[in-house]
This record gives structure tokens, C-alpha cells and sequence, in this order.
């Protein structure tokens, strides 16, 4: 791609999927945020900067690529892809992206909290040498392994897990764990028996696995590294090391690794028997991510979330559930747009009903979360959840507007909010273009007519944004 070139964004096309809207926001970048003068970081590409959104005061990361330093369109398209189609409570979330002639705007996700790496080794510092107790660290495994399973599950790789490449929200000591950089992230069909043999261009010789070397590999590679990862949260050093990148990579190839006594004795078998799993040498003998979630070391030591599910849950599914479309989808947009701390009490439901961790919800995880918290079961659960998007299950973004109450959505500048990402120029309504690009359907297709004949009170084929609170506002109890 060269320096005069556009840098053509495409999106997810699974219609499946609530969450997954176009993020290309048409407008300016300083008409939607604030963006402070101050850098969080600096990148190869570009810089890192924190901004507010002028409309719901959320605090946001944004990203600012240079278009001249992206050599490699595909790829970068290929990032921007995959990051817009995930929906992980461990995975930071990208927004929307805005593009000028100079540069490309990612809106992600906040996370102050420092790398992992850092907080690994403020640590061992603390602790003499030795990093996490097993109780901290086999926290933050269950939420990175959590992050790959839901990543293989729908046939993505991350293939650079690393504790660079892992953020924390905040610095509280509970912070969740989020996974970022998807520069090396690609599709891939789990169980298909096919192998990747292209080695990602920017390798890190300590947590590589040994099949990428031998250009040889599936989605068990992310597995690896989380092996890796466990070990170095653990006693502060990684399991294969050398004077140099080849001496490393020597170590890795031959996958021989010891616990010494020096640094090991006081850590229980269970907790090296899970990191000897996931660095199991041969790939094919190596557990899934989903298998090593199930390991009684986790079992037994990851804190429990904190948190239960709401009293109303199932009238909360049901009346989502009977919306109209353009409702679910915007309350689905409210949901992303919405603050952190706003959010956290559905967040913490979310993670207490979400048992294996993978970022969605089925019918036996809602029903055995609900039958703990002594909540009622209604007879017709399994329809309800049949009918949410026709995939049986919930994913986290549409829990949390499935959950979202009257006095958090109703919010006029909320609404103005997602109403002005559906208005992509500006002009005040939404017209049938506009719905038909965030959604990527066809704008001349019955579904966009339906959706915007239900919202369209003045007939003029657009929806105003009176029309569209309305439709909000529509079956809602107004105290």
C-alpha cells in the first residue's frame, strides 16, 4: 500500500451475531471524542492516546496509524477484521475506526492498567524473585485460556500470546486480564486437519511453539504460549532460555523444561502438571484451550467472580427477545457505548453465569447459574434462548443489552449516542443506506425496509431521532 492510498476497512459479515456492526465511522474523529494531549503510548505505527466521548463520557484508547508506515494492507485489514468480530469480557473491544488522509483511528477499549509483563515483574520484585501466588496466577490463566478458547471456537488464531500482548483494565489488584494486538491473529478453521505454515513475521523466541518452527501448526500454539505464561507468572523466568534468540529457540525446538527446586518446591504438583500440559511437545497430544480450562488447578484456585444474576433475567431476555430488531441492535449499540463502571454489575452476572469461561451463554449455564441463585426457572427458557438470534446461545455485548435497565438506556445523550452512529452523515435521520452499511445488509432488501417502517411514524422512509426514542421508549413504564 503506498503513502497515497486508501485504506479500505472491510467488516465481519456474520449477520449471526448482534455485536457485530461496520465500526467505520464516516464523520471527523474530533467531533465524536475528546482526545487528551497526552500519549499513553508509542508504537511502530503510531501513537496511543486517551479520549472521552463527548456524547456518554466514556473513556476510550485511540489508536492513531500513520497510513504511510502500513506496508501491508491486507494484513492490516485482516486485524482491524477479526478485532470487530470479537465479543470476549477478556478481549478489548475495538469501537469504530475513523480514517483521514494522513491517518487511521482505532477507538478501542481502555486499559491503564500496565502490561501483564510489568505487573509480573513488579512482582517478582515485591516477592523476592518469585512472581504470583497460585491463586493469582491461575486467575489470570483461567481468563487468558478463557480469551483462546473463545477465539478458537470461532476459528480465529491469536499466534503471539505473549505478556506484552496482555493489558490490564485498571490498576486495581482485581483487574481483569484483556488481550490485544491481533497484528499476527488469523482465520482458521479449528478441527479442519489442515496445518498453517507460514511463520507470523514478529515471533518472540521465548513463548514461540515449536511446530510454528517447524512451519507445521493449528490453534494449539496460542495454548503453548499461555504454557509459557503460567510458568513466567509463577516463579518470575521463562521455562526455555539462552545467551541468545538461537540458544532459545534451540530450547523450544527440543521443548525440555524443568521446575528448579530453588524457585518450585513450594508449588503444588497440580500446578506443574497444568503448565506441563500445555507444553506438551507434540501439538497434537497438547490439550485444547477448552480442555486445559477444565484442569483442577484452575478449579481449585482461580477466584470465583464476584456477583449473581439479575432477579429479573429471564422477563429481561423475554421482553429483548420480543423487541423488534432495531431495537435489539440498538440497545446492542447503547451497550458498547456505555461506560466501564456502568456496566460492571452486569459484567460481574455475566462471568458468574458463564461457567466454561468461552464469552457466551447457554441454555444449561443460564439455568444452572439461575437454580444457584435459587432464581425461578420459567418453562419457556429454552425458546427464549432459541430465539435470541437463532443461535441458541448468548454472546457477552448482547447479555449486556438484553440486561441493560430503562434508567441506563433512556439516557437522552446515550441515545443520542447510538443514534448519531447509525446517522453516519449527519444529517439527522437514519436512512435506509445508513442501516444497511453499520448492518451489511442490502439497503433495498425487505429486512432494512421492515426495520425502518416500524420506526418511521412520519412515513418519509428515514427515522428521526424523535422517532427513534419513541422506539426506545416503546413498552417501557415511565415512572
Amino acid at each position: 500500500m503506498g503513502s497515497g492510498s486508501s485504506v479500505p476497512i472491510k467488516m465481519p459479515t456474520d449477520g449471526a451475531h448482534l455485536h457485530a456492526f461496520s465500526s467505520l465511522n464516516n464523520g471527523k474523529l474530533d467531533d465524536f471524542y475528546q482526545v487528551e494531549t497526552t500519549k499513553l503510548g508509542e508504537g511502530a505505527y503510531g501513537s496511543v492516546w486517551k479520549a472521552v466521548h463527548k456524547s456518554t463520557n466514556a473513556l476510550r484508547a485511540i489508536k492513531a496509524i500513520d497510513r504511510r508506515k502500513i506496508t501491508d494492507g491486507e494484513r492490516f485489514e485482516t486485524e482491524v477484521d477479526i478485532q470487530c468480530a470479537l465479543d470476549h469480557p477478556n478481549i478489548v473491544q475495538l469501537y469504530e475506526v475513523f480514517v483521514d488522509a494522513m491517518k487511521v483511528y482505532l477507538v478501542m477499549e481502555l486499559c491503564n492498567g500496565g502490561q501483564l509483563f510489568d505487573r509480573i515483574m513488579e512482582e517478582a520484585e515485591k516477592n523476592g524473585g518469585n512472581a504470583f501466588d497460585e491463586r493469582g496466577a491461575a486467575t489470570y490463566m483461567q481468563q487468558i485460556l478463557g480469551a483462546m478458547s473463545y477465539l478458537h471456537k470461532n476459528d480465529f488464531v491469536h499466534r503471539d500470546v505473549k505478556p506484552e500482548n496482555l493489558l490490564l483494565q485498571s490498576r486495581d489488584p482485581d483487574a481483569p486480564v484483556k488481550v490485544i494486538d491481533f497484528g499476527c491473529a488469523r482465520e482458521y478453521k479449528v478441527g479442519s486437519g489442515r496445518t498453517m505454515r507460514k511463520i507470523p513475521t514478529k515471533v518472540t523466541p521465548y513463548y514461540v511453539a515449536p511446530e510454528i518452527l517447524q512451519e507445521r501448526y493449528d490453534e494449539k500454539c496460542d495454548v503453548w504460549g499461555c504454557g509459557v505464561i503460567c510458568y513466567i507468572l509463577l516463579c518470575g523466568y521463562p521455562p526455555f532460555f539462552g545467551e541468545t534468540d538461537g540458544d532459545i529457540l534451540q530450547m523450544v525446538k527440543k521443548g525440555a523444561f524443568t521446575f528448579p527446586s530453588q524457585d518450585w518446591d513450594g508449588t503444588s504438583p497440580e500446578a506443574k502438571e497444568c503448565i506441563s500440559q500445555m507444553l506438551t511437545l507434540n501439538a497434537t497430544n497438547r490439550p485444547s484451550a477448552a480442555k486445559m480450562l477444565e484442569h483442577r488447578w484452575l478449579d481449585k484456585n482461580a477466584e470465583a467472580p464476584k456477583g449473581k444474576p439479575p432477579n429479573d433475567l429471564c422477563g429481561n431476555l423475554k421482553k429483548f427477545n420480543e423487541g423488534s430488531r432495531m431495537k435489539k441492535v440498538a440497545l446492542t449499540l447503547i451497550a458498547q457505548q456505555l461506560k466501564n463502571e456502568d456496566l460492571e454489575q452486569l459484567r460481574s452476572a455475566f462471568l458468574v453465569l458463564d461457567k466454561n469461561k468461552d464469552g457466551t451463554l447457554s441454555i444449561e449455564e443460564i439455568q444452572k447459574g439461575m437454580a444457584d441463585s435459587a432464581l425461578e426457572i420459567p418453562p419457556d427458557l429454552i425458546e427464549i434462548m432459541k430465539n435470541l438470534d437463532g443461535s441458541g446461545r448468548i454472546d457477552y455485548t448482547e447479555f449486556i443489552a438484553a440486561t441493560l435497565s430503562q434508567k441506563q438506556y433512556l439516557q437522552k445523550e446515550v441515545l443520542w449516542s447510538a443514534f448519531r452512529v447509525f446517522d453516519k452523515d449527519g444529517t439527522g435521520k437514519i436512512t435506509k443506506q445508513e442501516l444497511g452499511a453499520i448492518l451489511k445488509e442490502q439497503a433495498d432488501g425487505e429486512a432494512i425496509r421492515d426495520m425502518v417502517s416500524e420506526v418511521d411514524l412520519g412515513g418519509d422512509g428515514e427515522i428521526s431521532f424523535d422517532e427513534f426514542v419513541t422506539l426506545m421508549e416503546k413498552g417501557v413504564v415511565l415512572k
